[in-house]
């Protein structure tokens, strides 16, 4: 049986989106930038986030990040 989808902890996803908009604001396009403002607003409110977000705010720390 495949293991469950567990979110990350809320620091790690704070710490990407600040990583993120610290060293690659400039490199975001519009849907990006939208993007991780809707996560900042999540993430603000307490409000959970799907896996697929998750997975792609990953993806995005990973590729425009050091």
């Amino acid at each position: 049986m495949s293991k469950l989808w567990q979110p990350q902890d809320r620091d790690v996803i704070n710490h990407w989106i600040n990583t993120i908009l610290d060293e690659a604001s400039d490199d975001l396009n519009p849907w990006e930038l939208k993007f991780i403002s809707d996560m900042e607003i999540r993430l603000a409110n307490g409000w959970s986030w799907t896996q697929a977000q998750e997975e792609k705010l990953e993806q995005i720390y990973a590729s425009k990040t050091a």
